[in-house]
């Protein structure tokens, strides 16, 4: 049985303006709500498959990470600011265990 997933419109409008540099509103929109669930997906425990560009912004990466409550807590240092207030999405690595993150404009889709 699928579980529904509830989208927070804050979160969708706020990342949608970031995705409106590199492209036009509707595009920007569907991506934006498109990384809504990816982040909802992570945080219900599931291990995502996606993709974003690499910092180069040429290099595209597939990345399957999480942020399954346990594992974040278990890697969490706390020593530094929170990245989305710089506009990047951060997430646990599930292949290397360790923290990654990637500019949300930078964001391609989900894969699986």
């Amino acid at each position: 049985m699928k579980q529904s997933i509830v989208i927070n419109q804050h979160n969708v409008v706020k990342d949608a303006v970031r995705f409106s540099e590199k492209s036009d509103m509707p595009t920007a929109m569907s991506k934006a709500v498109e990384l809504e669930i990816l982040r909802k997906r992570m945080m219900s425990g599931e291990c995502v498959r996606f993709m974003y560009l690499k910092a180069d912004g040429i290099t595209p990466r597939i990345a399957v990470g999480t942020l399954q409550k346990d594992s974040v807590e278990a890697n969490v240092k706390g020593t530094g600011v929170n990245r989305s207030q710089y506009g990047q999405f951060c997430y646990l690595d599930t292949l290397k265990l360790a923290w990654r993150s990637f500019r949300i404009s930078n964001f391609i889709g989900i894969i699986d």
